[in-house]
């Protein structure tokens, strides 16, 4: 999309060679073709030989983290960002006000603002609901990772999570000790606190048994890479590697025969696939399985399906540009396909499709996966989309 060789997997590996080869701060035109790849692993899914580009990328920011010359304004905004997603109180803090602000009439305003605070603005969105609230209960069979934004922002996703999951026969925990995944920081290079975090969680989760499950695509794909990522701490390798191995993304943990609702009338459903869904933990399969084992409801396909929508975490907010344009086709694509609701599995494709369906003025509901699961009806009806 780039249209520069550097900016092609084959070329930013040949970069990262570059940058271990040699001592001191990169240039800066070698730090930017790095800092532009989406780490949308769509390119793992089409190598032949199964490079883990992802991993390499993640690897190769954490390098550049430690050797690029001081950006006090960056760093500032990174760490602050950063910090806020492990802590609650902030997160609850931030998810409030900008749920104040998508209730205002200031969004209507927000042609007023410069060009880089007018793409930030467009992505804030109403919470769903009141945060959700870990619950541990000691004859649980299953565990619960709730994620951070997810449990601030979505906190009907959350629940009707938990509600699918009662519904298939399990008995779900919550640990209160568990905290973020750890995602945004690794491919933000700041891999130490990655690391921190994922031997946090792992501790947090070490007195349950059974499957750990997870709603959010990007935090399920870092939680199955805990074995990779502290592979070489000696202390923690085996049991990060026990624990991503018990990590299921929820549609894996749902069979279709607990899906018992189903929409009132006939609608068209695409369903978007998140990166970290699709090329990270190579789950496709399932999320159609459940959504076309519903009475009423037709997947429509769209051209390019497994596209990047341009979230990408905070890509969006990093390199507005390119993510914008790359949102401007999926909507496109998803609008040609004349659907009643895109259903996804991830919190930022889902704020990032809602964003430019509302820019393209169409009043098409996204909703998580689980949630429409859960209650179709309420999904079809007049909330936030």
């Amino acid at each position: 999309m780039l249209g520069d060789e550097a900016d092609s997997p084959r070329g930013r590996v040949q970069l990262i060679r570059q940058m271990v080869s040699t001592d001191g701060p990169p240039p800066e035109l070698l730090a930017g073709h790095l800092e532009a790849c989406l780490v949308c692993r769509a390119c793992e899914t089409a190598c032949p030989s199964g490079v883990p580009f992802g991993r390499i990328m993640e690897g190769a920011r954490e390098d550049l983290r430690a050797r690029e010359r001081p950006r006090r304004v960056a760093r500032l905004v990174r760490r602050i960002g950063l910090a806020t997603v492990t802590s609650q109180p902030r997160l609850r803090l931030a998810t409030r006000l900008l749920d104040l602000y998508a209730r205002s009439g200031a969004p209507r305003l927000a042609g007023l603002l410069p060009k880089g605070l007018r793409s930030m603005a467009s992505l804030a969105m109403q919470a769903e609901g009141v945060p959700y609230v870990p619950v541990e209960r000691s004859d649980a069979d299953t565990a619960f990772f709730a994620g951070c934004i997810m449990r601030t922002a979505f906190g009907e996703t959350e629940r009707a999570t938990v509600r699918m999951l009662e519904r298939d026969g399990r008995r779900v925990s919550a640990c209160a000790e568990q905290t973020c995944c750890g995602a945004l920081h690794a491919h933000a290079g700041d891999g130490e606190t990655a690391r921190e975090l994922a031997r946090l969680n792992i501790d947090a989760f070490a007195g349950m048994t059974g499957p750990i499950v997870v709603n959010a695509a990007g935090c399920g794909a870092q939680l199955k890479a805990y074995g990779d990522l502290l592979a070489d701490d000696a202390a923690w390798a085996d049991r990060a590697r026990t624990f991503s191995a018990r990590v299921r993304d929820a549609s894996q943990a749902v069979r279709p025969d607990a899906v018992g609702a189903h929409p009132p009338r006939p609608v068209r459903v695409v369903y978007q696939d998140a990166c970290h869904l699709a090329h990270g933990q190579k789950i496709r399969r399932e999320p159609r399985a459940l959504l076309a084992g519903m009475p009423n409801v037709t997947l429509a396909p769209i051209a390019d399906s497994e596209r990047c929508c341009g979230s990408a975490g905070v890509y969006n907010l990093t390199h507005p540009e390119v993510a914008t344009e790359l949102q401007r086709q999926k909507v496109a694509a998803i609008l040609a396909a004349r659907p009643d609701l895109v259903v996804s599995a991830n919190p930022g494709c889902i704020i990032q499709l809602r964003a430019g369906l509302r820019a393209a003025g169409a009043d098409v509901p996204v909703v998580h996966l689980m949630r429409f699961l859960d209650d179709p009806s309420a999904s079809l009806g007049a909330f936030e989309a």
